[in-house]
Order: structure tokens, then C-alpha cells, then sequence
């Protein structure tokens, strides 16, 4: 598994369509935190938000890196596609996981309110679900839930666009919620279980999709 990861990843990296949603995310995280951002919780609900979209954006680009014929050589030489997806989810979340750090480290440099270690680990674990759920909304439309990329493209566009009005109604809106009110919340812990409970979904439902 160790090897089929490492190859996946490098396949990912050897084509550059990463560079996409990772200059999108860097650019815009710059932008939200290029004045005062508010107080650390409530700063740490932008990039929280932001984060969700572009993790799914990359979770595509991993579950579509190779093309077709090569994807099903990988298939067969792993030993069936339940090794391959559940290669590419942990490809996937762990990039999630590296820009997730990357987004409750940035404010703490450039915020002038200061941060404490109390709350920075709550907007690191707080980033961690946005990133989770972003990933398990990426990898459930990706291939070979859908071979066509556009149609991969459209749902993840639509589930992401509706997440936000619906608000509290959503494992996402939890995590904003309680970020915008500069207070901890259990229920960010509940959006943790569903983030980790929807990347597993998305894995069982691309096997028995094939």
C-alpha cells in the first residue's frame, strides 16, 4: 500500500494539475489575511471556509491523475480497485492535511492579534474537518463513481455551492459556526466524524460502483 501511495502521489505531483487549486488557495488566503482578519477564531473561518471547496477540487485532481487505460493498469497490477481508491484517499487527505496546516499557520504569522496554542490547535483541527469533508465531496464523484470529468466536475460544483446557504444544516456550517462566534464547539468534533466517515463512504461507494 506504502508503494501504491507513493506512486499515486508522484503521479499527482508529475502532472501539475495540482498547481491549480494550490495557487487558488495560497492567493485568496493571502488576500483574506492581508489586513486585519478579526480575532483568531473568527479570522480562522475564512480560510476554514475556503479550504473546503479547494480540497475537493484537489481530491478530483487525485482520483483523475491518470487517464483511463493507465488507471486500469494500475487497477490490475494493485490487485483490484479498492487498494487504488483507498491509495488515492490517502493521497488525497494527506495533501488536505499539509494545506490545513498551512491555513492555521498562516494567520498566527499575520494576524496582529496574537494566538494562543489553545487556539491555534482548535483552528488547526477546525481546518482539519473543512479539509476532510472537502475530500470525501471530491473522491464521491470522482471516477469511477463518474467517468466523465465534466459530470465530475458539476456535481462537486453543486454540492459545494449549495453547502453554504444551508448553513447549520451542514457538518461544514458547524465548524463556520462556531469559528464566526469565536467560541469551541463539540460540534466541530461531530463534523470531524462525518469528514472521516464521508472519505470512507466515497471509498466503498467508488468500489461497489465498479
Amino acid at each position: 500500500m506504502i508503494s501504491l501511495v507513493r506512486y499515486l502521489a508522484a503521479d499527482v505531483f508529475r502532472g501539475q494539475r495540482f498547481l491549480a487549486p494550490l495557487l487558488v488557495f495560497l492567493g485568496v488566503l493571502g488576500m483574506l489575511f492581508s489586513s486585519d482578519a478579526g480575532q483568531p477564531l473568527e479570522a480562522y473561518s475564512g480560510s476554514a471556509a475556503l479550504l473546503y471547496p479547494v480540497t475537493a477540487w484537489m481530491a478530483v485532481v487525485v482520483a483523475t491523475s491518470e487517464d483511463v487505460v493507465r488507471r486500469e493498469i494500475t487497477v490490475v497490477s494493485a490487485g483490484g480497485w479498492s487498494r487504488v481508491l483507498t491509495a488515492a484517499a490517502l493521497v488525497a487527505v494527506s495533501i488536505a492535511l499539509v494545506m490545513a496546516l498551512v491555513a492555521a499557520v498562516w494567520p498566527v504569522v499575520t494576524n496582529p492579534h496574537p494566538y494562543t496554542a489553545g487556539q491555534f490547535f482548535v483552528g488547526l483541527g477546525a481546518h482539519t474537518v473543512c479539509a476532510l469533508l472537502g475530500v470525501g465531496v471530491g473522491l464521491m464523484f470522482a471516477r469511477p463513481v463518474f467517468d466523465s470529468i465534466g459530470r465530475t466536475v458539476l456535481a462537486v460544483f453543486s454540492v459545494v455551492v449549495l453547502t453554504y446557504p444551508l448553513g447549520r444544516a451542514t457538518p461544514l456550517g458547524w465548524v463556520l459556526d462556531a469559528l464566526g462566534h469565536n467560541q469551541v464547539s463539540l460540534s466541530v468534533l461531530w463534523a470531524g466524524v462525518v469528514g472521516v466517515a464521508l472519505v470512507a463512504a466515497a471509498v466503498v461507494v467508488g468500489v461497489r460502483r465498479t
